[in-house]
This record gives C-alpha cells, sequence and structure tokens, in this order.
C-alpha cells in the first residue's frame, strides 16, 4: 500500500509499516514539513497515496470529506499505547487493499478501528 505519513507520525510506525512491504513517503521526505494541512492532503492526492496521521484534525469530515482523498488513516496513539495501535493498525491493513481504503477516513485507536465513508 502506498502512504504518506504526516510529520507527527512516530518513526517506528513508518519504519513498522516499510518492513511490511508497504511503500511510505515522509511528509519531510516529501518536502512538505511545516506545509499547510491542505497542501500536504493534495501531495497524497496527487500521488494517490494514503494520508496517515496522529492529527485528530484529520478526522473533521467537513473539512477533509473522504471522496475528495485516496484515505485518511488517524492513529489514536501516544507512546503508552504504541503497541497495541500498531496492533490494530496492522490487523486492519491485512484486511484490506488500497482500492477499498480510498475515500474513506479510518480512525484506529487502541481496540477498534471505526471507519467513515
Amino acid at each position: 500500500m502506498r502512504f504518506l505519513a504526516d510529520e507527527c507520525v512516530y518513526h517506528i510506525t513508518v519504519r513498522l509499516l516499510r518492513e511490511r512491504g508497504h511503500d511510505v513517503v515522509t511528509v519531510q521526505e516529501a518536502g512538505l514539513s511545516g506545509k499547510a494541512d491542505p497542501i500536504v492532503l493534495a501531495h497524497a492526492v496527487s500521488e494517490r497515496r494514503v494520508f496517515i496521521t496522529n492529527d485528530m484534525h484529520f478526522s473533521n469530515l467537513l473539512l477533509f470529506p473522504p471522496q475528495q482523498h485516496f484515505g485518511i488513516i488517524v492513529l489514536k496513539i501516544r507512546p503508552a499505547t504504541l503497541n497495541y495501535v500498531h496492533t490494530v493498525l496492522l490487523g486492519y491493513l491485512s484486511k484490506v487493499d488500497q482500492v477499498k481504503i480510498e475515500h474513506t477516513l479510518i480512525i484506529i485507536d487502541r481496540n477498534k478501528y471505526r471507519i467513515h465513508r
């Protein structure tokens, strides 16, 4: 799967996804550090990447309507919940492909995931 990882995504999360064979580009690697949210998301759209973030701001369906992007995954993650959230994330990714994530918001926490279309 192709991801654009937000600046706030932990390096360990990026490494975990890469180790599982996912194509992950970070906002920093894309030269987008410090850019406004709409610019960062537009870059993800232009490259047909799922945007992955820890920023709950991206869970606002009014600001980021699902039909306008190729998927947003919001990780409700803190250092104390890192392993739990990673387990739920990997479990979810094992059940879907890139096409199923398109035009959806997925919120992942330590116990479950929720999907909004």
